[in-house]
C-alpha cells in the first residue's frame, strides 16, 4: 500500500477527486489527508471516499493551517455507519487515542508507556533512527522524497532528481511506503506570483525507480509575466514528452497539462500543481496495479 501523506489544500484535492471520478484511483493508494482548512472542498472530498468505499485517513487532530480543531464544522459531513474514512491523529500529550492510524513528528513524544495504541492500529513515523527503535507495531516509514529547493529557480541547476524506490523493495512484514508526494513537509499556505516557475513530472527510470524532472522558467529576473513563465517550463515539458513518450505513461493529469500547448491558456499555479499531483499518484497506482507493466496504464 501506498499512504501519501497529503496536506488538505485546495488543489491537492481537487487532485485526488478527479482521480476518482475519472475511474483512475488505486485501490492500492490510501491518502492520509491533514485538513489545513474547513471547507466544501473538503467535505466533498471526504464523501467522495466513503460513497465510492475507497479507504483513506483522516487527521482528526490537525497541526497546521486554520483547521486545527474539528469541535465547531462548518460543513457537515454525511458518511455511512461503515465508512472507509478513517480516522488519524498526529501524536501528541493530549491524544485521545481513537484512531486507526497515528502520526510522530519531531514534537511527538517518545516514551513508550504514554502511547495507547493498539497491536493492529498502523503507525506512520519519520525515516529516522530515534523513531524506528520506538517499540510500537506496523511501522510504516513516512520520507522526505521530494528534495525542495529554496528558490524555485535553483531546480534548474539540477532539473533530475531521484524520489524514491520504496514500491520495489518491499519486506515480508511491510505494510507499505509513505512520503510527502511531489512537496515538501514543511507546509506553505501562501502562493503567489514568484521569479521563477517550475512544472515538476514523475517518471520512472530503466531500473523502475521512481525520479522528477524539474521543468523550469527562463526569464527569472522578476515575478512580472507568470503567463510568459509558465509556456517557457511547459515548452521544455513537451519537448521532453516528444523524445521519450514511448517510456513514459500519459496519464490524465499530464494530458492535461500538454493540452495547454495547443490551446495557450495559463490555467494558474493552483490547477498546474493540482495535474502534476494528479498525474504523480496515476503514475504511482498504475504500477501498484499492473507492476512491471505499468504501462498499460489504465486503459
Amino acid at each position: 500500500m501506498y499512504y501519501p501523506y497529503l496536506r488538505g489544500k485546495q488543489f491537492d484535492l481537487l487532485a485526488v477527486t478527479t482521480l476518482i471520478k475519472e475511474q483512475r484511483w488505486s485501490g492500492s493508494i490510501r491518502p492520509i489527508i491533514e485538513p489545513v482548512r474547513d471547507s466544501a472542498t473538503l467535505k466533498k472530498t471526504i464523501e467522495l471516499f466513503d460513497e465510492n468505499d475507497i479507504v483513506c485517513y483522516l487527521i482528526m487532530n490537525p497541526q497546521v493551517g486554520t483547521a486545527k480543531l474539528f469541535e465547531e464544522k462548518r460543513f457537515d459531513w454525511n458518511l455511512s455507519d461503515s465508512t472507509s474514512v478513517k480516522k488519524a491523529e498526529i501524536v501528541t500529550k493530549e491524544n485521545p487515542f481513537d484512531a486507526e492510524l497515528y502520526l510522530f513528528n519531531a514534537h511527538s513524544p517518545r516514551k513508550t508507556g504514554m502511547f495507547a495504541i493498539e497491536s493492529d492500529d498502523l503507525t506512520v513515523i519519520p525515516d529516522q533512527g530515534r523513531f524506528r527503535i520506538l517499540d510500537i507495531p506496523n511501522k510504516i516509514l513516512l520520507r522526505e522524497a521530494f528534495h525542495s529547493r529554496k528558490n524555485i529557480a535553483d531546480y534548474a541547476e539540477k532539473a533530475d532528481d531521484f524520489f524514491g524506490d520504496e514500491h520495489l523493495y518491499f519486506a515480508s512484514d511491510s505494510i507499505g511506503f509513505s512520503d510527502y508526494t511531489i512537496e515538501g513537509s514543511r507546509y506553505f499556505d501562501k502562493g503567489g506570483p514568484s521569479r521563477a516557475l517550475a512544472i515538476h513530472i514523475s517518471y520512472f527510470d530503466a531500473y523502475f525507480n521512481i525520479r522528477i524532472k524539474h521543468f523550469v522558467s527562463d526569464s527569472n529576473e522578476n515575478a512580472q509575466n507568470q503567463v510568459g513563465k509558465f509556456f517557457e517550463a511547459l515548452d521544455k515539458l513537451t519537448e521532453w514528452y516528444s523524445r521519450n513518450q514511448d517510456q513514459l505513461l500519459l496519464t490524465l493529469g499530464l494530458e492535461e497539462l500538454l493540452k495547454y500547448q495547443e490551446t495557450k491558456k495559463f490555467p494558474g499555479l493552483g490547477t498546474i500543481k493540482k495535474w502534476s499531483l494528479a498525474h504523480h499518484l496515476e503514475l504511482i497506482g498504475a504500477f501498484l496495479e499492473q507492476g512491471d507493466h505499468w504501462q498499460r496504464g489504465w486503459k
